[in-house]
């Protein structure tokens, strides 16, 4: 079959209609027949995903509300296996090298639209060998699941045969002539199988073949079992291929011999589960291979669940296999009445399998949950004993790019592992496979996709730690600070995540969504509240991040003597004019500026020539020297230098009383702040005073 894209059906994510418009009838114009969809913010294309079957798509960076990673986030959500290219607006190695990353299939720069309909071509020949290659694939495993069946089903004995060899046989052609298994077969010539009486007739016939192999021939002779007794049977000679390759099939037809009974409990044996009652393993990859195939023709997405009970060795070694196979009847009863339109099926000893159709990802996890946590409560009554049962469920998925069932079924079952691994190796959990899973944990490229994932989402948790006025107790002063949360319930710390953001050039990004976040809570809170921001050092770069900082404030109502934006002494020396002209914009509506890790450099003092700073947090070893006289003199003769310039100081890292009464007797200090004092609170909020 030769897949033909007639109509190329193209989404477009772009930030200028007009635009979308030119580059359309570019394509059409150079003879590319194109249905196209435009979508100019993040509504538009997930309608346009959910709604429409897409081969293609070209993307913008931005387009309205939405990104170019947020889009390959829907696009992975979803299952959309679409091919994306990004039309950058700085065509460089590095751009391409990003967007690469990103997801895009190709980059191109957006004004050249020849080279992006030369990109268009080239991804439509990819998709059309795409499609002939799933095509073929199914076709090809749709002929051996027939072959297979008809062989295994087949009342004839049937055997397949090449250079005058066995090389393959069905069971009933095994018995027939009383070897044990068609292991045994391989390699034995067909002349073995006919009386030494019928040798001439068959060596005609197979010199008639050598000269025709296209024709079907039969031989009426005398079969010769493996204890030389003779039969009588008819053996039909026709062209065949067996795993590819041209050989001849051998039907043989015992006389008398009627098995269709056999042959019906023989099917139903091997597709029911006798200890269950529900479908077997094979009946299963039956089910996952039509998805497969729905998939590629409907784009169709489909969930595969595998399920394990925990610890069921343990239970069988209490309650004995009878026991244990009551539990496997009673789960399976369960399970039946919630699987709804879910194929289900015990595929191995405590392991159960569904699959079902879904809108999206986040469906597999919810029905997963679902089962783990039904299971949990079910407490079977087995053996007069009341048990606690619990399962671990693990999830993949076929998209329209799937290639084979057994892939899914094998990423299903291990992410089943890793949810059994969980809760210190008790189970009771669930994992659901996602991109990053192929990923290295912890590697930069897992670290920079979660957050991307975080912005797409919103995931991103923040934190407000109180500083401590030594002077004024109304003055209400919060730092906001950062996390990821991670799937398995740990934190991710800014520290850990920040120097990937820089390289992903995604810091600019997570500081706005900080500074507007915190402003919402602080508007929430009802009550006066000043926030100092951090600021990371590659978004000082952003020529407009003082802009969107003043509209973000306007936007919130914060006013700018209640909001101190934060940089590093280093970013701050690494990003000077940009540091400089941001402090400069800020102050002009009132806004404050601090330098953190203050005191680290060779000669800290000089930043205050380019940068007015209205106040200084002091690097953290600074605290943890106090003990030391040493320590305390150098840092009171620095807080009375930066003092001088009316700046306020901040002495940060608290964690002990003997350091909260050091500094108390040290002076200068104007606010304290650290774990000793008040760890950071998840919500923000005013601590009542007594």
């Amino acid at each position: 079959m030769s897949y033909a894209l007639d109509n190329l059906r193209l989404l477009i994510a772009h930030d200028s209609q007009d635009e979308a418009e030119q580059l359309m009838n570019a394509l059409r114009n150079a003879g590319r027949a194109t249905r196209a969809q435009l979508a100019l913010g993040e509504d538009d294309l997930l309608r346009a995903l959910k709604s429409g079957s897409w081969e293609l798509m070209l993307c913008r960076p931005n387009f309205g509300d939405g990104t170019f990673e947020s889009a390959v986030a829907h696009l992975n959500r979803l299952g959309k296996a679409i091919p994306v290219i990004l039309l950058a607006d700085d065509f460089s190695t590095a751009t391409v090298k990003e967007g690469m990353k990103l997801g895009a299939r190709a980059v191109a720069p957006n004004e050249d639209s020849e080279l992006i309909a030369m990109m268009v071509d080239r991804l439509t020949e990819f998709l059309r060998l795409r499609k002939e290659l799933q095509h073929s694939e199914i076709v090809r495993h749709d002929a051996e699941k027939r072959l297979s069946l008809l062989m295994d089903q087949s009342r004839d004995a049937i055997a397949y045969v090449l250079d005058g060899m066995h090389i393959h046989a069905n069971d009933n052609y095994v018995e027939m002539f009383g070897y044990e298994d068609a292991d045994d077969l391989a390699g034995v010539p067909i002349m073995d199988m006919v009386s030494a009486a019928d040798h001439d007739k068959l060596k005609n016939l197979l010199r008639s073949r050598a000269q025709d192999e296209n024709q079907t021939q039969e031989l009426d002779c005398k079969g010769v079992n493996t204890d030389g007794s003779e039969f009588d049977a008819t053996f039909t000679f026709s062209p065949s291929t067996y795993d590819g390759e041209a050989c001849t099939q051998i039907v043989i037809r015992a006389a008398g011999v009627d098995q269709s009974e056999i042959e019906e409990r023989i099917r139903e044996i091997s597709e029911k589960d006798q200890a269950t009652g529900l479908f077997s393993r094979k009946w299963f990859m039956d089910q996952l291979d039509d998805a497969v195939a729905a998939a590629a023709r409907e784009s169709r997405l489909s969930a595969v669940l595998y399920l394990r009970l925990d610890d069921f060795e343990q239970h069988q070694s209490t309650l004995g296999i009878d026991g244990a196979d009551e539990i496997l009847r009673l789960v399976a009863e369960w399970l039946s009445s919630q699987a709804g339109d879910a194929s289900l099926a015990r595929v191995d000893g405590e392991d159960f399998a569904l699959l079902l159709p879904v809108e999206d990802t986040e469906a597999a996890g919810v029905l997963a949950e679902t089962l783990r946590k039904g299971i949990e409560g079910l407490m079977p009554e087995v053996s007069a004993r009341t048990l606690q049962v619990t399962a671990s469920v693990g999830g993949a998925f076929i998209r329209e790019d799937a290639r084979n069932s057994q892939d899914s079924l094998t990423t299903a079952l291990k992410c089943c592992n890793q949810a059994q691994r969980a809760n210190d190796g008790r189970g009771n959990s669930i994992k659901i496979h996602d991109p990053m899973d192929d990923v290295a944990a912890g590697s930069t490229e897992a670290i920079a996709m979660q957050l991307r994932q975080a912005l797409d989402q919103g995931s991103f948790q923040l934190h407000y730690q109180p500083l401590m006025n030594l002077e004024d107790e109304s003055d209400h002063l919060f730092e906001v600070f950062v996390s990821l949360p991670q799937k398995e319930g740990d934190v991710l710390d800014a520290k850990d995540f920040i120097p990937v953001a820089a390289e992903e050039g995604l810091g600019g990004k997570i500081d706005r969504w900080v500074v507007l976040n915190g402003m919402r809570a602080a508007a929430a809170l009802g009550q006066p509240v000043k926030m100092l921001f951090n600021i990371n050092g590659s978004s000082l770069a952003d020529a407009g991040l003082a802009d969107w900082m003043l509209k973000a404030m306007k936007a919130a109502k914060m006013e700018g003597r209640n909001v101190i934006f934060q940089f590093t002494e280093a970013d701050a020396t690494s990003y000077l004019k940009q540091a400089a002209l941001f402090a400069q914009k800020v102050q002009a509506v009132g806004c404050k500026v601090s330098i953190s890790r203050f005191g680290g450099g060779l000669d800290p003092f000089k930043l205050f020539q380019h940068i007015p700073a209205n106040m200084v947090k002091f690097e953290g070893s600074f605290t943890q020297e106090l003990a030391k006289p040493e320590g305390r003199n150098r840092l009171a003769e620095m807080i009375k230098e930066v003092s001088k310039g009316g700046r306020s100081t901040v002495i940060g890292f608290v964690e002990s009383a003997a350091q909260m009464q050091a500094l108390w007797t040290l002076g200068g200090v104007n606010y304290l702040q650290g774990y000793y004092l008040q760890p950071p609170m998840d919500v923000l909020q005013i601590a009542e005073t007594a």
